[in-house]
């Protein structure tokens, strides 16, 4: 059988990102006709259809997709290893894709590792809980910053195929108009809530995870807004219209307008919500995506520490 080189895994990956052997073929510098007989003596190696040609361009077929996680997995795992034979005397090198599902430590933990290590070529992906995991298991991200939702919304901690490492531990807390009647009270439980009007922050899957506190607490809140915008959220509250429960903290009380808002502790049994670093199960972590999980925990203790008196 002939052999497979690393840079016909290359022409599939650029292939298959790019859409089409043309557009492929300009971001290779190869001429098409080049890296169609590449990828077509990849696919005779193979022995299987890896592409499917339309007229206007190419799509994986079900093998190819399988075929497509495994050369980036190679691919990744030689530049790792080239990068290890140097990282023991040199600065971090290589690219790093993380995936970003809005944790708020984010921006800072990406400037702080990008004037750490500035030969890292870091790169990230914003998206939906699903729609992230789906792309580490494809192999397209290195790393995700996700959170753990737990079993308390019936679903695993963590999708099949996946591991993790926690990188902050959170609990709910409540946010509510500036002048609010409870703002009075120190800590407030969901039957304090339980009558006012709430908007609900319903990023999937994070809008069943806090109607699952209310489930567990037997309390049926009173929701008036559903909205996916983590600012939407606290700009409605800070104009009255409501509460919200909330785990991502930030260091300022206005939302965008500049109004303010009050938060306070939730009372109760509430599940802790984790903000976790998840790879492929079975893969090797390389240094520099381990460097941005260590620099994830580090902003987070930053962010979480108590100011000096």
């Amino acid at each position: 059988m002939s052999e497979i080189s690393l840079r016909q895994l290359e022409y599939l990956v650029a292939t298959a990102e790019a859409g089409s052997v043309t557009a492929a073929a300009q971001r290779l510098f190869l001429s098409q006709s080049a890296l169609s007989g590449a990828l077509s003596s990849l696919e005779n190696t193979l022995g299987v259809q890896i592409f499917l040609r339309h007229p206007r361009g190419i799509s994986l077929t079900n093998s190819g997709q399988e075929i497509l996680v495994d050369a980036r997995r190679l691919l990744s795992g030689v530049e790792d290893l080239q990068n290890r034979a140097r990282e023991n005397t040199e600065e971090l090198t290589g690219t790093l894709t993380i995936g970003c599902f809005t944790p708020i430590l984010l921006p800072g933990a990406i400037t702080e590792f990008v004037r750490r290590h500035p030969e890292v070529e870091l790169n990230f992906v914003e998206g939906s809980q699903n729609e992230l995991e789906e792309q580490l298991r494809r192999g397209i991200l290195d790393m995700a910053i996700l959170y753990d939702y737990g079993d308390g919304i019936g679903q695993q901690r963590i999708a099949a195929g996946l591991t993790t490492q926690t990188v902050l531990e959170t609990l709910p807390y409540v946010i509510l108009p500036e002048g609010h009647p409870l703002t009075a009270a120190e800590s407030l439980s969901l039957a304090d809530l339980a009558d006012e009007p709430m908007i609900l922050f319903n990023l999937p899957p994070g809008g069943e995870y806090f109607l699952t506190l209310f489930r567990q607490a037997e309390v049926e809140p009173n929701i008036r807004f559903r909205t996916t915008s983590f600012e939407m959220v606290r700009a409605l509250v800070s104009r009255g219209l409501g509460y919200s429960i909330l785990n991502q903290r930030t260091s300022i009380s206005t939302s965008y307008e500049g109004l303010g808002f009050v938060t306070r502790p939730l009372r109760g049994n509430a599940e802790r919500l984790d903000v976790i670093a998840a790879h492929l199960m079975g893969a090797r972590l390389s240094r520099r995506a381990q460097a941005f999980i260590d620099q994830c925990r580090e902003t987070a203790r930053e962010m979480h520490r108590p100011p000096l008196t």
